[in-house]
């Protein structure tokens, strides 16, 4: 008799857990008013789209108002569903060959793709430290002084609804030789 009621209770014991069990995985969310939890189609935001991008990661076309074009070694990026990191800085420039140019020449950063950037950031490398340049759009003018300086841009694209949002950024390296004044 101990034996069936104890098998009773365990079993009673086993209904209830699993019926409590059942019971907390209800998928459907309640609230106070009975409404989901979610708002309504016609209350949502609606958003403009974003300008297309293009698939391929645009090119850098560097040019100094004199005419000369300065190559750029392309750092890291995230672009369409692809992210590359690279090491940055002048690493990214050593085996590169400066590019001459005339002293205070303005030099000018552009993207192949017709939509422009929303930021440009552009950087010198002096000896081991770095320093944020003044730029108009990616246009600043070149030192005056004679040797050789180092510089990387990012260039980034926000989606217009949040500016937090990139919808594709990349960054890139070059060098210049300024060799005599202008």
């Amino acid at each position: 008799m101990k034996s069936l009621t104890r098998m009773q209770t365990f079993i009673s014991l086993m209904f209830l857990t699993t019926v409590l069990l059942l019971s907390g995985c209800n998928t459907t969310p309640i609230n106070s008013t009975n409404e989901s939890s979610s708002a309504p189609a016609d209350h949502q935001k609606k958003l403009e789209p974003d300008p297309t991008l293009p698939k391929e990661l645009p090119t850098p076309i560097i040019q100094t108002a004199s005419g000369i074009s300065v190559p750029a070694v392309q750092s890291s990026y995230c672009w369409g569903s692809k992210c590359a990191d690279y090491v940055g800085g002048i690493t990214m420039l050593e085996g590169t060959t400066p590019t001459p140019v005339l002293a205070g020449e303005k030099l000018t950063i552009e993207m192949d793709i017709p939509i422009p950037p929303d930021n440009v950031m552009m950087y010198e490398y002096v000896g081991d430290q770095t320093r944020e340049i003044s730029s108009q759009d990616g246009t600043f003018h070149l030192p005056q002084e004679t040797g050789i300086y180092y510089y990387s841009a990012f260039v980034n694209w926000s989606s217009k609804e949040d500016q937090q949002v990139s919808l594709g950024s990349t960054s890139f390296a070059f060098s210049v030789q300024i060799t005599e004044t202008n």
